[in-house]
C-alpha cells in the first residue's frame, strides 16, 4: 500500500511510538519544552507515516536510552528528578524530599504529587509539567507559597487554596513554582491541610 495511504491502525500505532519518543526524549533533555510542544502538535496533525517518522529522525533510535552524564555530586542528584507517566500513572506521596527542580511528563496518564507531608528546602522548589490528554494533580500544604504560571490548550491549568491565604504566609515560606503546558490536559494544584 502506498505510505502516503496508510492503514488507520498502522498510523496510529506509529503516532503512539512518535509520541512516546518525544516523552522519552524531552525527560532525557534532548528536547527542550517549546520544541517538544511543536513536535506534539504536528505528530498529531500527521497523515502519514512519513510525516511521524520525520518528527523523530534526528533522535537516537533508542529514545530510552539517556546519554551518560557526567559525574555528579549526591547534592546534584538529588536537586534533579523527572518523574514520567506514558499510558499510566504515578504518585508520590507520604515523608519524602522534594528535589529543588522536578519535572514531570503526563502522556495518556496521570501523575499525582502529596507534598502535605514531604520536605521542601527554603527558597524556591519548581514543578516543570507538560500534560498530553493526561494530567497531574499536586497537593500542598498551606504554609508554602505557590506560584502558578502554566497554560492550557483544550485543557485547563489551575490553583485552588484552602486555609491561610497566600499573603498572609511569612516572608521566609518555602514557595513552590509550577509551570509547565497542558494540551487536552489538565494540572490541578490544591493547598490544603491534611484531613
Amino acid at each position: 500500500m502506498p505510505e502516503d495511504r496508510p492503514v488507520p491502525a498502522s498510523l496510529d500505532a506509529t503516532r503512539d511510538q512518535v509520541v512516546g519518543t518525544l516523552s522519552r526524549s524531552f525527560a532525557a533533555d534532548r528536547l527542550k519544552l517549546d520544541e517538544l510542544e511543536r513536535r506534539m502538535e504536528l505528530a498529531h496533525r500527521a497523515t502519514s507515516l512519513a510525516e511521524l517518522q520525520s518528527l523523530v529522525s534526528d533522535l537516537p533510535a533508542s529514545a530510552s536510552t539517556a546519554p551518560s552524564p557526567a559525574p555528579a555530586t549526591p547534592v546534584d542528584a538529588a536537586e534533579r528528578r523527572t518523574i514520567v507517566a506514558i499510558m499510566s500513572g504515578a504518585s508520590r506521596r507520604g515523608e519524602w524530599t522534594v528535589p529543588r527542580a522536578l519535572r514531570v511528563i503526563a502522556v495518556m496518564g496521570g501523575v499525582e504529587l502529596d507534598l502535605r507531608e514531604a520536605y521542601l528546602e527554603s527558597g524556591v522548589t519548581e514543578i516543570e509539567i507538560f500534560a498530553l490528554m493526561g494530567g497531574a494533580l499536586i497537593r500542598v500544604p498551606p504554609d508554602v507559597r505557590v506560584e502558578v504560571d502554566g497554560s492550557a490548550f483544550m485543557g485547563g491549568f489551575e490553583e485552588s487554596r484552602r486555609g491561610r491565604p497566600a499573603e498572609r504566609l511569612p516572608p521566609d515560606a518555602p514557595v513552590l513554582r509550577v509551570t509547565g503546558f497542558a494540551l487536552m490536559g489538565g494540572v490541578e494544584v490544591k493547598a490544603s491541610a491534611r484531613s
